[in-house]
């Protein structure tokens, strides 16, 4: 197969019982159980110790055989490629067989098939040559473990967002950022998770599980839980807290071996960064028009009065997104005649003036779109076996969620290469696309019933990962980019194939009320930063005077290494134009990123947090590009900063305010320099 850019062909090595898989800047080694002993990501270990199962049968503590390769069961190479390399093995204990499938994919993402069973009779047994072992089946307890080196497992996400059990009592409730930030100090114990990111601000790990198909914690809040050992922090998955139900409900040892079926569970695991993140990750000047300040009319006619695509050239906007009212139907793949002569207009005059144009695509199937009542059914995600969502737009329709594990998604690639094509646009910008939304729809198998023959459902993981796959092979190799919103939360397994994301509407809700505190720096450290998974970020602003200003989002942004999206063609536009030309002219690919927690600065007041491009030039002296924002809703006055990297002059570039004294920072102000 053909290895898409930047990612590199596998490559494996055997060293005794030992496999190693090569990918990009990542190498997994897994031992003689098959089991990974070893994950590094740019050169850094993120294992304490070998990933591994623990558990009890016949209510002791299950020990296994390790003597590879003298038991014959060493783990082997079941097949290799570019594309991807297939580690399988088997462990044997007094009771128990497992078997173990990882297959390891060239941009990291790692399939784990695991299965249990109670072990068979030898050949002599079956014979009458030797005397048979007493048939025992009671599997009280399977846990896999993944310890963790404590220099990494320092920040967390994952989604769906629940309340977090400490091991103290307490429990933290749901809020818009109680789904990433800083691992707590104490035990704690989740619900199961479909996405969980363990990592640092650099690098990390992420779980991810379709569904808990075949789990039986003994607490469903405590399916998950983060352990802190001397030496480790393990993420446990409690897969089994008692015998397999479907062992109770269809075996007796009386009836033989084979009523005990293999237990099998399937999750993923993706060491981060997916990718080498850009050296200049502002990787466009991006106008979102009609998203969430809304225009009148239809953009063809909006765009063309009061000369407004000269005035995106002038504000240096070199890509304009569409939100959804390009598109008289929401989502449709088959455009309307007005839909496209608009869209093709508004491509036409853009590229005049060398601006992009990506187009919304969303998670939706619309009630205006002619398939509804054809498709529907078969490709709506629904929970409880009822549709979702329902979003209410002009022209006059409701919107519904869809699902990407079925022909929609065969219709979603055939439709945006169509569109590309004949419009000649230069990319999507997709909201909400990238989140397997939990869907429970039996039509094309994410429903299914657990063993008390409850109706459960899937969250499509790995049908999303191949969507953006598809995707990726579509519109990069037209030149385009894939911009990806998603809310609160980080889907690992299709950043690989994803530009650039936008991430901040789940603040929004609130921050637009100005029902807000100090910043959440370290909910930004975990999400909003994008270098500890590989792909670049911008922060969603939605403006709402005087309780929260797009300078506010500015300061919360700059600091991380990012910059927020205007949307809106007036204000918010001449705010951050200014800034545009501010990172353009300074060298930030030669430069090295400096964010406040790992640099020289000294504020003299702890709530302004300082972060800084270091620049060397040819004279070898040190040039930064600094950022300050005041992290809080209060008035900060006299600071002084110490740069601490043999710099003497100070030039103040932008400023949220120029009414106050420059060692003045208003609530939520920054202040950005040029220091010499």
């Amino acid at each position: 197969m053909k290895i898409p850019t930047p990612f590199l062909p596998v490559e494996v090595s055997s060293s005794g019982l030992l496999h190693k898989v090569a990918i990009l800047d990542r190498t997994i080694t897994f031992g003689a159980d098959s089991l990974p002993t070893s994950i590094i990501s740019q050169g850094t270990e993120i294992l304490a110790e070998p990933i591994r199962l623990v558990g009890l049968e016949d209510k002791q503590p299950i020990q296994w055989d390790n003597n590879y390769p003298d038991n014959e069961s060493e783990s082997f190479i079941q097949e290799r490629n570019d594309g991807a390399a297939t580690i399988c093995g088997a462990m044997l204990s007094d009771v128990f067989i497992v078997n173990t499938a990882f297959k390891v994919n060239f941009d990291g993402c790692i399939e784990v098939d695991l299965k249990v069973m109670p072990r068979g009779r030898t050949v002599a047994e079956v014979f009458g040559l030797t005397k048979p072992r007493q048939p025992r089946f009671e599997l009280n307890r399977l846990w896999l473990e993944i310890p963790l080196n404590p220099k990494v497992a320092k920040l967390f996400s994952f989604c769906p967002n629940s309340p977090v059990h400490l091991v103290d009592g307490t429990v933290i409730d749901t809020s818009p950022t109680s789904s990433a930030g800083r691992l707590s100090d104490q035990d704690s114990a989740t619900p199961f998770k479909s996405l969980f990111w363990i990592g640092n601000d650099d690098l990390g790990i992420g779980w991810a599980a379709e569904n808990d198909k075949n789990w039986q914690p003994e607490q469903g809040n405590r399916a998950m839980e983060i352990i802190h050992q001397p030496n480790a922090v393990v993420l446990r998955a409690r897969l089994l807290d008692s015998q397999p139900i479907l062992w109770q409900q269809a075996a007796q040892p009386e009836n033989g071996l084979n009523a005990f079926q293999p237990i099998a569970f399937s999750f993923i695991l993706q060491p981060t960064p997916v990718k080498t993140f850009p050296k200049q990750p502002y990787l466009h000047n991006a106008l979102h028009l009609d998203c969430f300040i809304k225009i009148k009319g239809n953009y063809i006619d909006f765009l063309a009065q009061h000369d407004r695509y000269d005035r995106l050239k002038e504000m240096g906007v070199d890509t304009l997104i569409l939100h959804e009212k390009w598109n008289k139907s929401q989502n449709a793949f088959e455009l309307s005649e007005f839909t496209t002569r608009q869209l093709k207009e508004i491509v036409t005059q853009c590229h005049k003036r060398g601006i992009k144009v990506l187009t919304y695509f969303g998670y939706e199937i619309s009630s205006l779109n002619t398939s509804w009542t054809e498709d529907a059914q078969d490709v709506i995600a629904t929970n409880k076996g009822k549709q979702t969502g329902g979003w209410y737009r002009v022209p006059f329709q409701r919107d519904y969620m869809v699902c990407y594990n079925n022909k929609w998604q065969d219709r979603f690639i055939s439709g945006i290469e169509k569109i590309m094509d004949t419009c000649h646009t230069d990319g999507v910008y997709l909201d909400g696309t990238s989140s397997p939304h939990y869907c429970d729809n039996v039509a094309h198998g994410c429903g299914w019933h657990d063993a008390n023959g409850n109706l459960k459902g899937t969250y499509p993981i790995k049908a999303v990962r191949r969507l953006f796959q598809r995707l990726a092979e579509v519109v990069h190799s037209r030149g385009g980019m894939i911009n990806v919103h998603a809310y609160g939360f980080l889907n690992f397994t299709a950043l690989p194939y994803i530009d650039m994301t936008w991430y901040g509407e789940n603040l929004q809700f609130k921050y637009t009320k100005g029902e807000y505190d100090d910043m959440p720096l370290d909910y930004f450290r975990a999400e909003y930063c994008g270098r500890n998974v590989g792909v670049p970020v911008e922060f969603i602003a939605y403006e709402n005077k005087p309780v929260w200003i797009f300078e506010n989002a500015i300061a919360m942004s700059i600091i991380h290494g990012i910059l927020p999206r205007p949307n809106d063609i007036e204000r918010p536009l001449e705010v951050i134009a200014p800034i545009w030309n501010i990172v353009k002219r300074f060298p930030i690919e030669q430069s090295q990123w400096m964010p406040y927690w790992k640099n020289n600065a000294r504020s003299s007041d702890e709530r302004i947090k300082v972060s800084y491009y270091k620049y060397i030039d040819l004279s070898e002296k040190n040039i930064l590009l600094a950022f300050a924002a005041n992290t809080t809703k209060h008035n900060v006055e006299n600071v002084t900063i110490d740069f601490g990297e043999n710099t003497n002059t100070l030039e103040l570039l932008n400023a949220d305010s120029y009414d106050s004294p420059e060692t003045t920072f208003k609530p939520y102000g920054y202040k950005i320099w040029l220091v010499k």
